[in-house]
């Protein structure tokens, strides 16, 4: 079996994904096993994947109680990856005949960029349940939210190999193309600054997929939507002059001013710096609106959803907002 190596040596994008992908594996089990097992049975719908050794005491075998053993349960996971070409039934199904059948702890997993339809892998699912084995086809977005709560504030090497995974999916386009799709942001004390200067930002690393609109969300709604018409990232030059670089979008002094007024309001009002290494999304404007959150809790990070059908009736961000206002969403 070929090792995973550090830098990719493929050249067709499925293998470069996937040895990608194995890497941030590798990383998150050397970080700590039984954050692999949970990630890992999360993704696979299996609580109680028994990945690792475990140790067991004063257990009975079939005819005598040792004072201990230390076991190793066999777990097969095999993973096929699409990223250009086509998926192919043939060959997922005799994936499904590589498992030795009926043994537990077969996994088949299909990442993807968007999900198959259920119909078409039908012969696969099939196959794998008379193999006994389970099949699963995720999308590198919901890979990507499987990793959303993985590390801890402490654990600063583990947050920085998935944020990097993340914003690796986003620039390799393994995320879903949500242009016609809000995304929403939760803000708190900056809710009041993002009004007034029409202007939402993030860290630069922050990963997200393509959208044109933005909702700003706090105590339980959207209160303010907007479509987005240029994305800034800044960063400090080497005589600690903050410079202004246009990602998209058409760039605008006025613009460029409202970034520079909403720098420094956060310093003085909530005590953010934002000279340096942050993305900043300006709309044409902010418009008030009510699209409230009827599920219970709030939202953790980011969510997004499909305002396709409203975008196309309105022509403007006010008709926007009046279409989504009093809309409720879960």
């Amino acid at each position: 079996m070929s090792r995973i190596t550090y830098y990719p040596r493929y050249t067709t994008p499925e293998n470069v994904v996937t040895n990608t992908t194995l890497h941030l594996f590798s990383q998150i089990n050397q970080h700590s096993a039984d954050t692999f097992r949970a990630f890992l049975g999360e993704l696979l719908g299996d609580a109680d994947l028994p990945l690792g050794i475990n140790f067991q005491q004063q257990t009975r075998s079939a005819n005598s109680i040792p004072d201990g053993s230390i076991l190793q349960e066999p777990v097969h996971v095999v993973i096929e990856t699409k990223v250009t070409a086509g998926v192919d039934i043939d060959q997922l199904i005799r994936h499904c005949e590589s498992f030795e059948k009926g043994k537990n702890g077969n996994h088949l997993l299909l990442l993807t960029k968007d999900k198959v339809d259920k119909k078409f892998l039908e012969p696969v699912i099939s196959k794998a349940r008379e193999i006994g084995a389970a099949f699963w086809n995720v999308t590198f977005e919901e890979l990507c939210a499987s990793l959303k709560d993985l590390a801890k504030a402490h654990e600063t090497h583990l947050l920085l190999v998935v944020e990097d995974y993340a914003a690796y999916c986003a620039d390799m386009n393994l995320l879903p193309d949500r242009r016609k799709w809000m995304r929403i942001v939760p803000c708190g004390e900056t809710f009041a600054l993002n009004q007034q200067w029409h202007v939402y930002y993030q860290p630069t690393e922050r990963s997200y997929s393509n959208h044109d609109f933005i909702g700003i969300y706090t105590q339980k709604a959207v209160r303010l939507v907007g479509h987005v018409a240029a994305i800034y990232d800044n960063k400090t030059d080497d005589n600690g002059v903050m410079q202004l670089t246009l990602c998209s979008g058409t760039d605008r002094p006025e613009f460029r001013q409202r970034i520079i007024g909403i720098i420094a309001d956060s310093k003085t009002e909530v005590g953010w710096d934002l000279e340096s290494d942050y993305r900043f999304f300006c709309a044409e404007e902010f418009v008030p609106t009510l699209f409230e959150k009827t599920s219970s809790g709030g939202i953790q990070g980011p969510r997004f959803w499909d305002i396709s059908a409203q975008a196309e009736k309105a022509n403007n961000d006010a008709a926007l907002a009046a279409l989504l206002h009093k809309v409720t969403w879960e």
